[in-house]
């Protein structure tokens, strides 16, 4: 086109020349010369302007990724080109990995596992290089990484006030997370995704836990042991003290049943040998009734030794363990420990740490030390029709509640009756019954309920009487109720409200 349009001008300028040169003499025939001799070197000068701007399409160099990429972990790659390249573009590419279309970085964070076929393309202004083509597999989290976790925070002075706290996470198959983290009167909710590495590298992660000013985040440390259905990890100020956090993944669910322990479990948790008879503490055995559901949900109806009585549901390992953490008294105490329940012997053992801060209560109103109680008991079924509980023998005075501590001057023994059907005959309130006992047994559940209208009945001082109630649970393989009872320090309507222990037996000594 160029050339076209120089060669018209030269055509024009040449007959406006000869024009000239018929009408004048004086022009002379080297100027024509001249001018075809700048029109030809203008056109070929065009020419080879237009040869050099023409793009050159960029050539990809191959591109084979190794090792596989996996679900939740971090990818980066640079596209190799050789030229000049503007532009670029990919199809194929797994979800959560995106292309910058200026520099050619493949980079993100994969999300669902599979087998990708990805074609990247580049420019060089209009010249588009061929297609670079690559499979790509990404490997799903390993086997057992995804479901809830439960965990359990050390007890710490400075991070949690000493009453220690929980974790919860629940992993999707894309590697995100969400959940709650409590740690003393504090709690809050949490997200974030695990860094994944293909070859067996265990699954991490860290989260920050916000405090108020002045006070520095918290780092959450944790790691997912392939393999393992655990989680372990650490909490920490900068620089800081660590906290050590230990937990497991719920073993089971709606489509994978816990019919090896589905049903009802009852535990006694009670006082260590070295503790009982020591004032300081609740003397009193703390009970709970649980119920497994098939999906491995661990509802517990519980009751402390000091009567604090607690409803709620935890989950349940793939090896029957379970983690407990509750804040009490209006976040002035705490209950925290583990158990497992055994589905081969149908027992169940636990250890549960318990303090309490001092509060303006009734109930051990200065408070009591962190200690331990020790955790039995076993798979409970109520007795079928016409089975006695425990196998007692129908009788009367066959059995016999037994109570001791507790501000008690001295522990003494009611005896009672089961009959036929398992019914209960209590002796009216007098000298078979100087205490008033009176009491009922859910054996559907296996829960014991009762109260005495003077409980630390004595001759010598029967003014100073004192009602109280108790509470406890049937234990099997101890077959036991246990439990305690609740008793004012005295007849003053503020006093102290002391907890001992009762336990519910068959009367041996009768036999």
């Amino acid at each position: 086109m160029a050339c076209f349009v120089i060669f018209h001008k030269l055509w024009v300028s040449t007959a406006t020349m000869n024009t000239f040169a018929t009408s004048s003499s004086l022009q002379p025939l080297c100027q024509y010369v001249r001018w075809f001799y700048l029109a030809l070197m203008a056109c070929l000068l065009s020419l080879s302007t237009a040869q050099a701007q023409s793009p050159v399409a960029p050539v990809l160099a191959p591109y084979t990724p190794n090792p596989n990429g996996i679900v939740s972990g971090i990818y980066s790659h640079q596209i190799i080109y050789s030229g000049t390249a503007t532009r670029f573009a990919a199809t194929g590419l797994p979800s959560g990995i995106t292309i910058n279309t200026t520099t050619g970085l493949i980079s993100g964070r994969t999300s669902v596992a599979g087998n990708y076929s990805v074609t990247v393309t580049a420019w060089n202004g209009t010249a588009k290089s061929l297609p670079l083509t690559y499979l790509w597999t990404i490997e799903p989290l390993p086997p057992g990484t995804v479901g809830t976790y439960s965990a359990l925070i050390d007890r710490h002075d400075w991070y949690n006030g000493g009453y220690g706290g929980s974790l919860r996470l629940v992993v999707t198959t894309a590697g995100t997370y969400t959940g709650t983290i409590t740690r003393g009167i504090h709690r809050n909710s949490i997200s974030g995704r695990l860094n994944a590495q293909p070859g067996g590298i265990d699954p991490v992660s860290s989260f920050q836990v916000p405090r108020r000013a002045p006070y520095a985040p918290l780092t959450i440390l944790f790691t997912l042991p392939i393999g393992t259905s655990s989680i372990t990890g650490t909490l920490q100020e900068p620089e800081g003290e660590v906290a050590q956090i230990i937990g497991f993944k719920a073993g089971f669910s709606a489509s994978q049943p816990a019919t090896a322990y589905a049903g009802k479990w009852n535990t006694a948790f009670e006082l260590p040998a070295e503790l009982i008879g020591n004032a300081t503490y609740p003397q009193g055995a703390t009970w709970a009734a649980q119920s497994i559901s098939n999906a491995g949900m661990v509802t517990w109806t519980s009751r402390l030794a000091d009567g604090t009585s607690n409803t709620f549901s935890t989950a349940l390992g793939a090896t029957g363990q379970t983690a407990v953490h509750l804040m009490l008294y209006g976040y002035a105490g705490s209950v925290q420990g583990t158990q497992t329940f055994n589905s081969g012997n149908g027992t169940t053992t636990g250890s549960l740490g318990w303090v309490k801060s001092a509060n303006y209560t009734r109930s051990y109103s200065a408070g009591f030390p962190l200690h331990f109680l020790v955790g039995n008991g076993a798979r409970y079924t109520p007795p079928a029709l016409g089975q006695q509980i425990f196998g007692i023998p129908a009788g009367v005075n066959n059995t016999r509640l037994v109570f001791s501590q507790g501000g008690l001057a001295t522990p003494y023994t009611q005896l009672f009756s089961i009959g036929a059907a398992n019914k209960i005959t209590i002796p009216a309130t007098g000298a078979s019954n100087p205490f008033g006992i009176r009491f009922t047994i859910n054996f559907a559940t296996g829960i014991l309920t009762g109260s005495g209208s003077a409980m630390d009945f004595s001759l010598s001082q029967p003014t100073s009487s004192r009602p109280g109630t108790f509470s406890g649970l049937l234990i099997p393989g101890r077959e036991q109720a246990v439990g305690h009872f609740l008793l004012p320090a005295s007849r003053n309507p503020s006093s102290q409200i002391l907890s001992g222990k009762v336990i519910g037996e068959e009367n041996v000594i009768n036999q």
